[in-house]
This record gives structure tokens, sequence and C-alpha cells, in this order.
């Protein structure tokens, strides 16, 4: 099993050694591993969305799942069920979600213990197949679940504190992480006094959240995300669908709301004025009424 994630605070500013916060959510990937005569190895996803696969394929599933089988058990080949509740393509960490999965199936398959760093480096492998440029905090959050604090090159710290409720909605739009971060990156090299303030205004965000988090302080958490996403609108990363669900939740009562992820349509995420169900479901009834897929759920959740 592996968790989906929000990006709460920091989403770009990590690509550039910033800190990010972020929490699994209650929403997930189950997979199963056996061994096969080969020669290759196969891969059916089902639920929220529907994928098949084959390591002989020339495409970016294909290659990422040869790259965990040369990773987690070289020469061997085997046939993959997964099931997933998570959407994919919204910024939710889908592709870091079955990376991980799907190692842990294949390294059961074969009797393999693999420890965290193994684990999380296998399915960053993957993951590069998926986004060129990973962080690696989706495949931090996927594996470990929990709320954390996450700098590239130093990994997931975890954060002690409550799960939260957040409401999500998803703007239905197609988008690419790695199309997202070159773009930033492209943008730093040709205007860096504009975007590195930005992206320290991002990490600074990010940094005054763990605070927040940890005194259990929701109106500032809130007004960190409307911070968060004003830089994120002044990057054009947000677009005009996401710009309406912002709206929409505040609208409806929440502290605050913001995209999540990369941007460019994908998800997000806003705190409701109650850390109740009654209160983010107003949100998330509000965005479905105007036509937006919208639920509800608990960030920083770890299963036993």
């Amino acid at each position: 099993m592996a968790y989906g994630k929000v990006i709460l605070l920091g989403e770009h500013a990590v690509v550039h050694g910033h800190p990010a916060v972020a929490g699994a959510i209650d929403l997930d990937i189950r997979a199963r591993a056996r061994v096969t005569a080969g020669p290759h190895t196969t891969l059916a996803v089902t639920g929220t969305w529907g994928v098949s696969a084959s390591s002989a394929d020339e495409t970016q599933l294909g290659r990422a799942l040869g790259r965990l089988v040369a990773s987690v058990a070289p020469g061997r080949a085997f046939a993959i069920d997964a099931v997933t509740t998570l959407p994919a393509g919204a910024g939710l960490g889908s592709s870091a979600a079955l990376s991980v999965a799907t190692a842990r199936a294949i390294a059961d398959a074969v009797g393999r213990v693999m420890n965290a760093d193994e684990l999380e480096a296998a399915a960053n492998a993957a993951e590069a197949e998926f986004h060129d440029n990973p962080s690696g905090v989706d495949v931090a959050l996927a594996a470990r679940g929990g709320l954390g604090v996450f700098r590239r090159g130093r990994g997931l710290r975890p954060i002690h504190a409550k799960p939260e409720l957040l409401a999500v909605g998803l703007s239905g739009e197609p988008r690419s992480t790695g199309t997202m971060v070159a773009r930033i990156g492209q943008q730093l090299r040709d205007e860096p006094d504009r975007v590195r303030p930005l992206l320290q205004h991002l990490g600074d965000a990010a940094t005054e959240g763990v605070v927040a988090l940890t005194a259990n302080d929701h109106e500032e958490i809130g007004h960190l995300f409307d911070r968060a996403q004003r830089a994120l609108y002044e990057l054009g990363l947000s677009t005009d669908r996401i710009d309406q669900l912002v709206s929409v939740a505040r609208q409806s009562g929440a502290l605050g709301a913001k995209l999540t992820g990369a941007g460019g349509g994908g998800a997000v995420i806003a705190m409701p004025a109650e850390q109740t169900v009654d209160s983010a479901e107003r949100i998330a009834d509000a965005w479905a009424a105007v036509g937006f897929t919208a639920f509800v759920t608990r960030v920083g959740v770890v299963r036993s």
C-alpha cells in the first residue's frame, strides 16, 4: 500500500532547495505481484482510473516498471495488479504512490525486505520517468504517510501534529508536473530577480507552516494558504479554473485556499473554518454545485 499526498506549502520552491510541508491523504494504491516465467513484467491498475503496461513498452509507465524491477528484483518477471482510490493527474501523488506500491509488491513477491532508503530510491528512479526532476517529496509521503517537512537532499522530517481535515477540488485540467517544473526553472534562469524572491516567499511560508501545524493554528494555516496562492499566481501556475475553485472556497467560508502540486491544473486545497466534516463538506458541496469534482480528506494519515 502507498499513500496519495497533498503539498500544503512550498511546491516548486522545494525543487530549488527550500522546504515544503506535505502530508499523506486517506486515498491510496494497493498492489500485489506474483512471479511469472516472463520474459516481461506486466501491470494492470483498476479503481478510480485504469491503465495497463508491460516493462517491454516504450512508454513512461513501461519504462518506470522496468526500472522498478531492475532495482528491486533484477532478472525476474512479475504480473502485478493494483487498485487505487486516487484520482490520476491531479497533483495528488498518484504516480509516486503507484511506484511505491509496486516496489513493495515486487519485494513481497520475492521475500525481499527493503529499508526505507532502498524503497524510496527505487520509487524515485521510476518517478524520474514521469517527472524528469522529481523533488522526492511525493515518494517520501507515499512510503511513510504522516505529515512532514521535506528538503531536497535531506529527506522528510516528521511533523508531530494532528491530521488536518481539508476540502479538495479538482480542476479537471490535464497537466504535467515535469512541464511545470521545467517552466519555473526556465523563468528562474530568465528572470532571477523576479522569480527567486517568489520561491523564497513560498519556502518561508512552508517554514511558518510547520509552526502553525504544530500549534494547531488553523487560521494561520489558512492565511499561509492565501499568501502562497498569491505567489503561485505570480509565477503563472494558476489557471482560470483554479482561480474559480479558490474563489468559491473562500466564499464558502474557507480560512484559505490554494493550488497544490505543480499547478497549471490539478487540485485546490481549502482549510475549512472548523475541523469538522460538515464545515469541509460545505466547501466541497459548493464546488460540486458549480461543476467541479470535490471531496473531503484527512491529511497526515498513517495506517498501522
